[in-house]
């Protein structure tokens, strides 16, 4: 395995209460919500191993992903069960296995509150979210208590493919997106822009349990760092979300988004990050 260690990375949004009222009792700052990101790649050769990851998956996940005809696909899918249940035994306690997962209708999965391995309470029931691409599986998971109403996504995107971005763009994302792209001259960097959206917009559903049909175009995810702009009725307040971005790896483009309840405006995320090669983790 080729690991880089954990290290905590402090995104801060600054707070200038106390410089806009000058009069005002300071208030106790948010504590920060604590998040892990972690990222899995085949082994150095960049050949997936299924079999690795056998005992890190139930009996049913298993019978899933061993009837994929593509390895590729196979291995990514896999490897972010594989990553989700390391991740929860490492930060939450209790066997791998002994966490089990149930669907929202809308395709998202969550911890299954009936079946867990030890009392969890709304506030300390983990968040998570994952994302496969080709020869990457990543997931996202909570630390210690989050405020009840508060979620999270995680996409990640294979970017050494053409696509017609620009074209893509005007069909599906928000006019905002469309006119950025726009400016930005065919090619790579275009290119780039487009999958830096596409991941932040796919985060943000994730962590609204919503899939992408009809929702696409609904909001904007433009600038550095991202501001999320759109349909308050979907998103809500823009303030409670926190964004961020980067290139995983040369080929492959990975964004996270949190959500707080509307009571809670976004503070501090303090990321823990950590990627790896092989699945010696």
């Amino acid at each position: 395995m080729d690991a880089r260690p954990p290290s905590p990375q402090d995104s801060a949004v600054p707070d200038d209460h106390a410089a806009a009222h000058p009069g005002a009792h300071p208030t106790a700052p948010e504590p920060p919500l604590d998040l892990a990101l972690w990222t899995l790649r085949p082994d150095a050769d960049g050949q997936p191993d299924l079999g690795a990851l056998r005992g890190h998956l139930s009996e049913n996940e298993w019978a899933r992903v061993s009837s994929f005809r593509d390895p590729d696909h196979a291995w990514s899918s896999a490897a972010t069960r594989a990553l989700l249940r390391v991740m929860l035994s490492r930060f939450h306690g209790a066997d791998p296995l002994a966490w089990h997962f149930v669907t929202e209708p809308g395709g998202r999965p969550h911890v299954d509150m009936t079946r867990t391995p030890h009392a969890l309470s709304p506030e300390t029931r983990p968040r998570f979210s994952l994302s496969h691409t080709r020869g990457l599986a990543a997931c996202a998971v909570s630390l210690g208590p989050w405020p009840e109403g508060a979620d999270l996504g995680v996409d990640a995107e294979w970017t050494a493919r053409s696509l017609p971005a620009g074209r893509l763009a005007r069909r599906f994302f928000h006019a905002d997106e469309a006119s950025a792209l726009e400016a930005v001259p065919r090619g790579p960097r275009r290119e780039s822009l487009f999958f830096t959206l596409w991941t932040r917009k796919e985060a943000v559903l994730k962590a609204l349990g919503l899939g992408i049909a009809n929702n696409l175009g609904l909001y904007s995810c433009v600038g550095e760092p991202a501001h999320l702009a759109g349909s308050a009725a979907l998103v809500g307040d823009p303030d409670c979300w926190q964004l961020g971005s980067e290139d995983a790896t040369p080929v492959h483009r990975l964004s996270w988004a949190v959500r707080l309840p509307g009571h809670r405006r976004a503070g501090r995320v303090r990321l823990t990050r950590r990627d790896a090669v092989g699945w010696a983790l």
